[in-house]
C-alpha cells in the first residue's frame, strides 16, 4: 500500500505540472509509457529511489517532499512496516485518509478521544481549546479541517465502519451532544458504534487506540494504523495484522452498543 500512495501522489504532481504521462523526459526517465503506468497504479518495477527524485523534479516538487518520497521508496518492496515523522504531512493523515477512502472496512479503536468523524463541535473545541499550541484562529482552523473531514462519513458511499471505544472515552468530557451524535452514527447503515464498559473490565492487550483497514482486492493487504506521540506507524506485515485482528475479536462479547450507554 505504501507504493500505492507513492504512485498516486507522483500523479497528482504530474498532473498538476500538466505533463502527458508520455512526455518525452518522463520516458527518458523511467524507461518507457507502460512502467510509468506501472509506477503510477502502484504496481511492481525495478525502479531505484534516483528515478523517484528525477520525477519529483520534472513535477516541480519541492524538495522536502522530494527527500520523503525518496526516503520510502529505499524502504524496498518488502518494508511491511513504516512511519511517518508528525509534521511531514505528504504521509501524514493525508496518506490515513487516501487509504481509508479506499478501504472497504474501517475498524477504529479508542481508548481516550471520540473518534474524529464523531466528534461534536464541542467537543472538537473543548480537545483543541486544551492544546496551548494553538491560539483562537488556529483552533478556529482546527475545527473547520475536522468537518471537512468528517463529511464523507457523514455522507455515506464509502468503506463500512466499525467504532469501538473505552468507556473511559464516554466519561471524560462527553456531553449529552456529543452522547447523542454517536447513537446517530450508529443508526446509519456504514457504522456501528460499541463500547467497553468499565464493568467488564480491562479488554487484553488493547491499551493503545489503533485503525484497521482493509481493502476490496484480495492482493492487498490489511494494513493497521497507529497514531503514537511524534509519528505515525503503518504495519502491513500479516503476523501484526493478525495480532490486531485478534484482539479486536476477543472483545466482541465484552462489547456493548452506544445506545446502552447512560451518563
Amino acid at each position: 500500500m505504501r507504493r500505492k500512495l507513492i504512485g498516486r501522489k507522483l500523479k497528482l504532481a504530474r498532473l498538476a505540472a500538466k505533463k502527458p504521462l508520455r512526455h518525452p523526459d518522463i520516458v527518458d526517465a523511467v524507461g518507457s509509457t507502460r512502467t510509468a503506468q506501472r509506477l503510477e497504479d502502484g504496481e511492481a518495477t525495478q525502479l531505484t529511489y534516483p528515478v523517484i527524485g528525477t520525477l519529483c523534479d520534472l513535477y516541480g516538487m519541492p524538495q522536502a517532499e522530494k527527500f520523503e518520497l525518496q526516503r520510502l521508496w529505499r524502504l524496498g518492496p518488502d518494508a511491511t512496516t513504516w512511519t511517518q515523522p508528525r509534521g511531514r504531512e505528504i504521509f501524514g493523515f493525508d496518506a490515513f485518509n487516501e487509504l481509508k477512502a479506499h478501504a472497504s472496512t474501517v475498524n477504529i479503536y479508542e481508548t481516550t478521544f471520540v473518534p474524529g468523524p464523531l466528534q461534536s463541535e464541542s467537543t472538537m473545541r473543548m480537545l483543541f481549546d486544551r492544546n496551548p499550541e494553538l491560539d483562537e484562529a488556529a483552533i478556529e482552523k482546527e475545527v473547520r479541517i475536522r468537518k471537512e473531514l468528517q463529511a464523507p462519513f457523514w455522507q455515506g458511499g464509502g468503506p463500512k465502519f466499525d467504532f469501538l471505544m473505552s468507556e473511559a472515552v464516554l466519561r471524560m468530557g462527553c456531553d449529552a451532544d456529543q452522547v447523542s451524535r454517536l447513537i446517530e452514527a450508529d443508526t446509519l447503515d456504514h457504522a456501528t458504534v460499541r463500547y467497553l464498559p468499565f464493568s467488564a473490565g480491562p479488554p487484553s492487550l488493547m491499551h493503545l487506540p489503533f485503525t484497521l483497514l482493509s481493502f476490496p482486492a484480495k492482493h492487498d493487504p490489511d494494513v493497521v494504523f497507529v497514531e503514537a506521540q511524534d509519528a505515525y506507524l503503518y504495519f502491513e506485515e500479516a503476523e501484526s495484522v493478525k495480532h490486531y485482528k485478534t484482539r479486536l475479536a476477543a472483545t466482541d462479547e465484552m462489547a456493548r452498543s452506544i445506545k446502552e450507554f447512560k451518563l
